[in-house]
């Protein structure tokens, strides 16, 4: 999550982020999914002086940065809901799995990952059922309970990150997470500032600096986010997943364009525009010190809003600028999913009413944002004519979130858009990018939907693939030319062939045609 967007501690983007949905068949529904009715105020207006619920949560991601309930945004959580949460975060990616193995679960599970394992009626409990006993008042949108509808009929969690295309044209200030690109502004200018409108241009202006400047490294690219914001030019998904080819759910390589993205890098690279010690950094701060120390032009995942501060801080005479419009009439957001994390109530749970009623407020537009932003008034504002919120703090200070509470327990049931709104500041370069990147925008949740579950033929397949397509695509990048490098594609399709791809696009196919019908 740390440079999708490399201001922002949400990601997800990074990352990403970035997953959502779509809908266009009943605007109303899609509206009213963006604010589920909260717990009435009779329910909540003397929490206080009731007895507190606490409910042991263990959050299955051993990054999260949030150890504890603690900070006043989870007091004010508290004081709203009647919650407090004994927090357990994962040592490490086998701890869930051997948890529900024993029967030995907590109260509520928040997770990204083991969700067809966590979501099965003698682990967790169907959310639709303690709708109906605890919270008939609950709602949420036909879209919602789609995307989260496993296949016994039941739904078990609402992801967080999830919006419908209708909420994200409601909310014109709501910027997805895309990897950006930056350069040296001051060698720009002594270029004579040339044009930067398209693929063409950028491989131009690489090769003026290759030209100019032989010392210096054209482009460097953060090792998490290669080659990243040219797929977004080129309108590709990133490293996973399945694309819509003439109705059936195909393996997201192949895509039409990727192999003329794999021959564009191929040919910046043989060019010598980037080099092969990129693809072997060890961390995500090599680039990085490339860039503060002057010795990169172009910054492949950079953010003139974080780096420029730094480059200030070290006194050095130049700055960065963002590339803050697309480079290609081919850009694309693929944006088919259901979410990212959601959190469960397992059948362990020992107060069932209480946290169902939890999760209501959480899912509430008042919960949401105050889990995301803080109280409102005190740390955050909302622009009314201009429909963002207007922060009076560095929410993306990781120490700040952690004192105050905040940004991460929101993402228990935040909307994709209100995560995304947090990204919204009119001065930032990033922002103008993000404006520009939400024309590429393109919906398909169904598709999102389909993914391998643990323990099958299918995920061993995938897991298969992928292993090989890391180090095959490393050939591609790095091939002596064209020819080879096509070659190379070739060679690493027909690997996957060899692999079960074909097995794996026929099961995919089955199961995109089943979702679609949860939005028909």
């Amino acid at each position: 999550m740390r440079k999708v967007f490399k201001s922002t501690g949400l990601i997800a983007f990074a990352l990403m982020m970035v997953l959502t949905a779509c809908t266009s068949n009943n605007s109303d529904a899609s509206k009213e999914s963006t604010k589920p009715e909260a717990a009435k105020p009779e329910a909540t207006k003397k929490v206080e002086e009731q007895k507190i619920v606490e409910l042991k949560v263990f959050v299955n991601m051993p990054w999260w940065s949030l150890k504890d309930w603690s900070g006043k945004v989870p007091e004010e959580i508290t004081k709203k809901t009647g919650v407090k949460l004994n927090v357990q975060v994962a040592t490490d990616d086998k701890q869930l799995p051997l948890l529900i193995a024993s029967g030995d679960l907590p109260d509520l599970v928040y997770t990204a990952t083991d969700l067809t394992r966590m979501a099965v009626s003698n682990v967790s409990y169907p959310l639709g059922e303690l709708f109906k006993k605890y919270a008939p008042d609950f709602n949420i949108s036909k879209e919602r309970i789609g995307v989260n509808t496993m296949p016994d009929g039941n739904f078990y969690t609402i992801r967080n990150a999830f919006s419908t295309e209708q909420e994200w044209k409601d909310n014109p200030k709501a910027l997805p997470g895309v990897s950006g690109m930056t350069f040296r502004q001051d060698i720009m200018d002594k270029l004579g500032n040339p044009a930067l409108n398209n693929l063409d241009d950028l491989t131009t202006v690489l090769g003026k600096v290759k030209a100019q400047y032989p010392d210096m490294v054209p482009l460097v690219w953060d090792k998490d986010q290669i080659g990243q914001n040219l797929r977004v030019n080129f309108g590709l998904k990133k490293s996973k997943g399945f694309v819509d080819i003439d109705g059936a759910a195909k393996y997201y390589l192949k895509d039409k364009n990727y192999l003329n993205y794999y021959l564009y890098m191929n040919n910046l690279y043989r060019k010598g525009y980037m080099t092969a010690e990129n693809f072997t950094f060890k961390d995500a701060q090599q680039d990085d010190q490339l860039v503060l120390n002057g010795k990169a032009f172009a910054h492949g995942g950079g953010n003139a809003d974080t780096t420029n501060p730094q480059l200030e801080k070290l006194g050095s005479a130049f700055k960065m600028t963002q590339v803050t419009k697309l480079l290609s009439d081919q850009a694309g957001i693929p944006m088919g999913g259901s979410g990212w994390a959601g959190m469960y109530i397992t059948k362990k749970n020992k107060n069932p009413e209480a946290s169902i009623k939890f999760l209501q407020y959480m899912y509430s537009e008042e919960g949401q944002k105050l889990g995301l932003y803080g109280i409102k008034g005190e740390d955050w504002e909302y622009n009314e004519a201009e429909k963002y919120p207007v922060m009076k703090y560095d929410f993306n200070n990781a120490e700040i979130q952690k004192k105050m509470g905040v940004v991460w327990w929101g993402l228990i049931g935040s909307s994709g858009v209100n995560e995304a709104l947090q990204r919204y500041t009119p001065t930032s370069q990033m922002t103008k990018f993000g404006l520009a990147a939400r024309a590429a925008l393109k919906f398909n949740p169904a598709l999102g939907l389909v993914a391998t579950e643990p323990d099958t033929e299918e995920q061993v397949i995938e897991a298969q693939i992928t292993n090989m397509v890391t180090t095959e695509e490393l050939k591609i990048y790095l091939s002596a030319s064209e020819a080879d490098a096509k070659a190379n594609y070739e060679a690493m399709m027909k690997k996957a062939e060899g692999m079960g791809l074909a097995k794996l696009e026929t099961w995919a196919t089955t199961k995109y045609k089943e979702y679609q019908k949860n939005f028909q």
